[in-house]
């Protein structure tokens, strides 16, 4: 898979190697796991695809496996959440759409951190 979807957002890849190869794995087994391209517009696949990268470049640097398996369940949500806004909306191509995407898959990142590990510290 290619990640020519990032460009479209302005996205980069991460230049450390390490994350790099992390990331990038992480991103083709959530994918593999979390949806089926085949059946979906291309705008909300982009904006699917998006804020999966995003949501597993900050797990990443808040120093969590994106494969953990409190967090990988979590995915499944993300892409239910994103068809259903993206149906209901039916964003036009030249609409803020991906960055809204972009922009919840950070939110959902550091909400799963918190959920999964920060609230357990606070009980």
């Amino acid at each position: 898979m290619d990640f020519d979807f990032l460009k479209q957002a302005n996205l980069a890849l991460p230049a450390d190697e390490k994350n790099l190869n992390l990331i990038q794995n992480s991103f083709l087994e959530v994918v593999k796991q979390s949806f089926h391209a085949t059946e979906l517009d291309p705008l909300l696949l982009e904006g699917i695809k998006i804020s999966i990268f995003r949501s597993i470049t900050i797990i990443v640097e808040l120093g969590i496996s994106p494969l953990d398996p409190e967090i990988l369940p979590e995915y499944k949500v993300l892409v239910g959440e994103i068809k259903e806004v993206y149906h209901h909306l039916n964003p036009e191509p030249n609409s803020n759409w991906l960055e809204e995407c972009i922009a919840y898959g950070e939110k959902k990142a550091y909400h799963w951190d918190w959920k999964h590990f920060g609230s357990k510290e606070l009980f």
